[in-house]
């Protein structure tokens, strides 16, 4: 956590107070099941505390804010033909505090994605990406109790890569 080094002085130089600590544990994994279908998951177990009061507000033990203790993803792709493919993605972040008092829960979400690749060339790629395909209503990020910031709702994004 951070604070003024002077706090009379809006404008002096941020410091560190208080001690946290994160352990955890992340895996992955990759693979393909057949020539035609690959997949990529993750899983990341996260517990992030305060371990000093810093304030009447941040306690020793509080969580650390933004921080689920469990997230995951889940992605598979599927080569419909040589230039064709399609991929489909599962999202998942646990619930988690939206500041350092640990007042404001923001709740846990799972996101579905989707994607097509076409190879118009050797050198061109064309893409489109699906976000959020099932229009899910879900907070992606806090910076204080009552500031918090939505997730997009259904978002299509076209791409064109081109290789040299």
């Amino acid at each position: 956590m951070l604070a003024l080094s002077d706090p009379s002085n809006a404008a002096s130089p941020t410091v560190p107070i208080g001690k946290q600590r994160t352990r955890g544990v992340e895996l992955s994994a990759a693979g393909e099941l057949n020539e035609q279908l690959s997949f990529v998951a993750a899983y990341t177990l996260s517990n992030g505390e305060f371990l000093d009061n810093v304030s009447g507000t941040v306690r020793a033990g509080n969580n650390l804010p933004n921080m689920p203790k469990h997230s995951a993803s889940l992605w598979s792709r599927y080569e419909v033909t040589p230039k064709l493919g399609v991929a489909l993605g599962a999202i998942y972040q646990g619930k988690r505090y939206a500041s350092t008092d640990n007042l404001v829960v923001m709740p846990g979400f799972t996101r579905l994605d989707a994607a097509v690749f076409y190879d118009v060339t050797d050198q061109i790629t064309a893409q489109v990406n699906v976000e959020n395909l099932l229009d899910k209503r879900y907070f992606l990020y806090a910076n204080s109790n009552n500031n918090i910031t939505p997730g997009s709702p259904t978002a299509v994004k076209v791409g064109l890569t081109a290789r040299f």
